[in-house]
Formats: C-alpha cells, sequence, structure tokens
C-alpha cells in the first residue's frame, strides 16, 4: 500500500475545508435571499350598469434578501432586490359569472430588471385609479412610487379604455411624474353593495370584495393564495365596515351635483361663469361643503354711534378717497359699499409709500382685535373680522 506524501494530505484536508466553508456560505446565502412573488388588486370599480368590475391587477417576482433588520434608528428592513417581473394589467370581472377578462397589459414598470436597495417595501409603493366618464368611457392610470433615499420619484402611465370600441389605448407610458390619484369617486359604488379593497403585504391587496351597508352581506370576488393566508376565516365584519367610503363618497356627489346646479342657476340669471363661481363657493361655503374663509363686515354708523366712535382714537381710520382708490383696501372697499353682506378677508394691507393708514391698521389688528372703524367720504363704518 502507497502511503500519500504529507504535504499532499494536508492539501486534500485544507481543500475539503475549503470546499466545506463555501457550501456553508452558499447554504447561508440561499437562505437569505428567497425568491418572492406578489399579485395585487387595485382601484376596483363598477360600470354604469354594474355588470363589470374594472380594476388593476399587478404581477411581480424578484429576489429579496434581507440585509439589515429593524433596530432603534430605523422601523423598517432594509433589503437587496433584484426584479425579474413587475406588470400592471387593466382587468375586469363579469358579476354574475365571476369570468375575468384582460383588456390591456401595460409595458414593463421601470423596477423591471433593476438591482437595488431599499427600506421597507421590497418592491416599493404601486398606485391606480379608474374612472368612467362620457358613458362607457374609463380613464385608467397606474402610478408607482420609487423611495430612494433621499428623494422619492414617481412614475405614471394612462390611458383610456372605450366600451364601444372593446378597445384600449395608452397615453401615457411610465412617464416620471406627480401621481394623483384618490378621492372619493362615485364608481367603487353601485346600488348597496361597495368595492372594498382589502389590505395585503408590502402594498399587494390580495383580494376585491363586494360589501352591501344594508344586509351585511360579503361577496369575495377575486382573490389570490396570500388571501387565504392571512385571512384563513374571512376578513372581519368589523374592518370592512370600518374600511368603507360610502358616506364619504356620497357626500362628495351630492357636493359636486350641488355646485353644477349653482352654477348653472347663476348663469341662467345673467351672471358670467367666473360671477356664477364666485357666488356659487360663496353659498358652498354657506352650506357647510366647503370650509369656510375669514370674512369682513360693515356696518353704517348713525352720528350719535360716530361720536362714540370717535372715543376710541386707536380704533379708528379714515381713508382719503385717493387711498381707497389705489387698491390698498380692497375688502374694505368692497365692505362698505354692501353694508351688511360679507366678504373675503384678503389679510395684512399692502403698505403704501403715500400713506401711513395700512401699516397703522395691521399693526392694530396685530394685537387680535376683531373689530376697528373706517371714516370714509364723511361716513363712519363700524367693521367686523368674522373668523370660521
Amino acid at each position: 500500500m502507497r502511503v500519500l506524501p504529507k504535504s499532499l494530505v494536508l492539501s486534500i484536508v485544507a481543500a475539503c475545508a475549503l470546499l466545506g466553508v463555501l457550501a456553508w456560505f452558499w447554504v447561508r446565502r440561499a437562505e437569505s435571499q428567497t425568491k418572492q412573488s406578489y399579485v395585487g388588486y387595485f382601484a376596483p370599480v363598477y360600470s354604469p350598469d354594474g355588470q363589470y368590475v374594472y380594476f388593476v391587477e399587478r404581477s411581480t417576482s424578484g429576489t429579496v434578501k434581507e440585509t439589515q433588520k429593524p433596530d432603534l434608528f430605523s422601523m423598517s428592513s432594509k433589503y437587496d432586490v433584484l426584479v425579474a417581473q413587475d406588470m400592471f394589467s387593466l382587468k375586469r370581472l363579469r358579476v354574475e359569472s365571476g369570468q375575468i377578462e384582460e383588456l390591456i397589459r401595460f409595458p414593463p414598470s421601470p423596477l423591471e430588471g433593476q438591482h437595488y436597495e431599499v427600506i421597507g417595501s421590497p418592491f416599493h409603493v404601486p398606485g391606480a385609479g379608474l374612472k368612467f366618464v362620457k358613458g362607457q368611457q374609463l380613464d385608467f392610470g397606474v402610478c408607482l412610487t420609487v423611495h430612494q433615499v433621499p428623494i422619492a420619484r414617481e412614475y405614471q402611465s394612462s390611458g383610456v379604455w372605450s366600451e364601444a370600441r372593446h378597445a384600449a389605448e395608452i397615453s401615457n407610458s411610465w412617464k416620471e411624474s406627480s401621481c394623483q390619484f384618490g378621492g372619493n369617486d362615485q364608481w367603487p359604488l353601485f346600488g348597496d353593495w361597495e368595492l372594498i379593497q382589502v389590505p395585503g403585504r408590502n402594498f399587494f391587496s390580495p383580494s376585491i370584495l363586494a360589501y352591501n351597508h344594508v344586509t351585511n352581506d360579503v361577496q369575495v370576488l377575486i382573490k389570490t393564495r396570500d388571501y387565504d393566508r392571512l385571512y384563513p376565516h374571512g376578513v372581519p365584519l368589523q374592518q370592512i365596515a370600518s374600511a368603507a367610503r360610502r358616506s364619504a363618497i356620497e357626500r362628495t356627489q351630492t357636493m359636486l351635483r350641488t355646485h353644477e346646479e349653482l352654477v348653472q342657476k347663476y348663469k341662467s340669471m345673467g351672471m358670467t361663469e367666473i360671477e356664477a363661481l364666485l357666488r356659487t363657493g360663496k353659498d358652498m361655503q354657506r352650506l357647510g361643503y366647503y370650509p369656510k374663509s375669514t370674512t369682513l363686515v360693515a356696518r353704517l354708523l348713525s352720528r350719535e354711534e360716530s361720536a362714540q366712535a370717535n372715543l376710541d382714537k386707536n380704533a379708528l381710520f379714515t381713508i382719503a378717497k385717493e387711498e381707497m382708490e389705489s387698491g390698498t383696501f380692497h375688502d374694505i372697499e368692497q365692505a362698505i359699499a354692501n353694508p351688511g353682506e360679507e366678504v373675503d378677508r384678503t389679510g395684512d394691507y399692502p403698505i403704501h409709500r403715500d400713506y401711513s393708514t395700512s401699516a397703522r391698521l395691521n399693526t392694530y389688528l396685530a394685537t387680535g382685535k376683531t373689530q376697528f372703524y373706517v371714516r370714509y367720504l364723511g361716513q363712519t363704518y363700524e367693521l367686523t373680522i368674522k373668523k370660521p
């Protein structure tokens, strides 16, 4: 039997040890770097006839490695991510049968094929907005917010689906621009039903529910495998009810309808478009649909009341005709021309180079006073500032 040299034996042992270390390293690396895939549903809306539910689907896959766990300084994990696929598509579901049809597939998102580090959601934050306009025309858009410290970039793709032509057109394909989706649009509602987008992992909604606010019935219209893992017994009814936006949506509908009716009313009275809009804005404030602004109200004083006003010299401001015509006191001019009518307060008055009245008045009002007197063209007016 041939005996191997000691140096050769040591070399073989060292090589085996190195292979063992490498094998352990690759096993550990595989454990920490996992392939992940998600499917999510966004912005569900009913068609005007209630026969279909339109929505955006996102399908994403890639390799994700957690490089830093949450700590005292960061509440979120840090990931190293390689995105293999990131696709968005516009789909619709026939409510009666549950059949799903893909209407259009967007070009791959800016994330596809990218390798990056991120804190928080590995595949960043998606968004979508769908809205029916002009009958059977559906405006759609998808958005992707990419958080890259120290800034966040937003990418948007949008288009139009025509039911009449059964065709879709994409007008903007992943253009870097601000995302402006959201609000309380009417289309998630149809009769007593409301569409609910179920929260999921990493901003991927795993299901779309239909919720009846009268009977509390819940229908699962579409779901991913993740839905059953996250909600093995279904989404609790209390959570569904708290996520419902019916009251806010119906208020928005009423507000828009009221605004349009008022504009048409004032235009029919002979007002211009601008005049009708201004008058409508005041009415919407009065009705509680718009937040009220700070206003100014004037009251013409009698001679006896004027004499009392003379006692408080600090609160009395005499404005010359030329100074008033300079536009310095626009709200005061409007108020004294229409005693008893609230006009919008303009704030601090500009300082005029030839007059000192505006500077004195600004100083007086800065102390918190809400009432003062103005003498103009021989008349004295009491002016009151009304805050919301």
